[in-house]
């Protein structure tokens, strides 16, 4: 049966604006999505199953295993509605690979806005597989993005995050987050080591493995090092993991506590909790451990000091009040002051990346733990989780736009993240005991 061409559209981006303008950042050659946006829908995406020619048959596995990947990403980047392949029409492994073979009106007639394709075959003499990612626009009936990839099988998952990271830049003027990892502490069997998965919760390793307990880990601001507290020597020492040397090196053994150290912005400074003087205090000392300023006094207790990103100021918590409340002060101790005044339990704050918000941990009223955003300005405070277990110890993507944190909604505490605006939630945990304290790193903590 013959089918009758299908008329222009216009594109898709045209469409969103006449529809809903508020949805849509008018910034320089194109306009972006803004699904920071109350009314934001998700975009229609379609994904096809990647294409071998003349790939080995022992790299089946793998090839299917980027395609789960690219989808997870694309999930988890919460721009998009991913369509069931079942609904598809238009046949994937016969229709082609190239804009002119694209059926554009059967995918138009699935639901489809946008469509990611991907073809891999073996390189000669190299061992590797060349990838070739394409992203089409459907409405304007155009290729909006292509990529290609050489790499080895095993690193398939790689290539699959490296283009869904353009995917993300291409619809909202932003780098996404696939190749970034987030560290953490795993218990089980009376151990308490620190691991680090990728941003979708693959490829756990463990990091620190001491037979000690180790706690609070975060990262520095290049992605090449952790800090953590471990109790090997017998006191809550702080100590700074490499990842290239792979080796762990004192950085504060003061007697008492040397916890919850965060870098500055710029890498030079480390912010921490240290009992030395019989009280746990805010510090700030160097990179080799000598201290610098004493930023708190007070007969209250002092922790959890998060820098803001440009540097200027700590959101930290304190119990001066009675009960432990989010404060802030500047960087060198001055202008204290309190910022939330609602709950009796606040810990645990995360300044976003955008130096707009403050994620942190309260206990409601039903002693029931929930993550929440208090707005640094006004003090405006918004929840993100709710009626689902306990929700604790948030830390922000790199750009913002998600957040990682615990939940016990699965029975033992796990590692989940959501949008930002406390959407599109998702376990990215496995295997066995139970996960604490995860800090999501920096760009270039992964493979980028």
């Amino acid at each position: 049966m013959n089918r009758t061409p299908p008329s222009p559209r216009p594109p898709v981006a045209v469409c969103a604006l006449v529809i809903a303008p508020a949805l849509l950042v008018l910034t320089g050659a194109r306009p972006y999505l803004d699904f920071t946006n109350p009314n934001f829908r998700p975009l229609p995406l379609a994904l096809t199953d990647a294409v071998p020619v003349s790939v080995p048959e022992g790299d089946a596995k793998a090839l299917k295993e980027m395609t789960a990947a690219a989808k997870t990403d694309l999930e988890i980047s919460g721009l998009f509605k991913m369509l069931d392949p079942k609904s598809f029409i238009a046949k994937p492994e016969t229709e082609g690979f190239d804009e002119s073979a694209v059926k554009w009106q059967e995918w138009a007639d699935t639901g489809a806005e946008a469509l990611v394709k991907a073809r891999v075959s073996a390189e000669k003499g190299t061992g590797k597989l060349s990838v070739h990612f394409r992203l089409f626009e459907v409405g304007p009936a155009k290729l909006g993005l292509e990529k290609s990839y050489s790499v080895p099988a095993s690193d398939l998952r790689i290539a699959a995050h490296r283009f869904c990271n353009e995917v993300v830049k291409y619809f909202t003027g932003e780098r996404g987050v696939f190749l970034t990892r987030i560290v953490f502490v795993r218990k089980q069997a009376g151990s308490e080591t620190i691991n680090v998965i990728d941003a979708d919760g693959h490829n756990e390793t463990v990091l620190v493995s001491n037979g000690a307990i180790n706690l609070l880990p975060s990262w520095a601001p290049d992605g090449k090092s952790i800090l953590y507290t471990s109790f090997i020597n017998h006191n809550p020492d702080l100590y700074e993991y490499g990842f290239s040397s792979q080796i762990s090196r004192v950085v504060s053994n003061h007697p008492g506590l040397n916890i919850g150290a965060n870098y500055a912005p710029d890498g030079k400074k480390i912010a921490l909790t240290l009992s030395r003087d019989d009280n746990s205090e805010l510090y700030v000392i160097d990179k080799h451990g000598k201290v610098l300023q004493r930023l708190t006094n007070d007969w209250g207790i002092d922790s959890s000091a998060a820098w803001s990103p440009d540097g200027k100021r700590f959101a930290f918590v304190s119990t001066r009040s009675g009960n432990p409340h989010i404060y802030l002060m500047n960087a060198d101790g001055s202008d204290q002051k309190r910022i939330t005044f609602k709950g009796n339990y606040n810990q645990t704050p995360k300044w976003s990346p955008k130096g707009d918000k403050i994620a942190f941990t309260a206990r409601d009223e039903r002693n029931v733990f929930d993550i929440f955003l208090v707005d640094a300005a006004n003090g405006d405070i918004t929840r993100l989780t709710q009626d689902q277990g306990n929700n604790e110890e948030p830390s922000w993507s790199p750009n913002g736009r998600h957040v990682v944190f615990t939940s016990t909604r699965s029975g033992s505490s796990q590692i989940y993240l959501m949008n930002a605006d406390g959407q599109n939630q998702r376990r990215i945990s496995t295997g066995k005991g139970e996960c604490a304290t995860p800090s999501w790193g920096p760009y270039g903590s992964g493979t980028e």
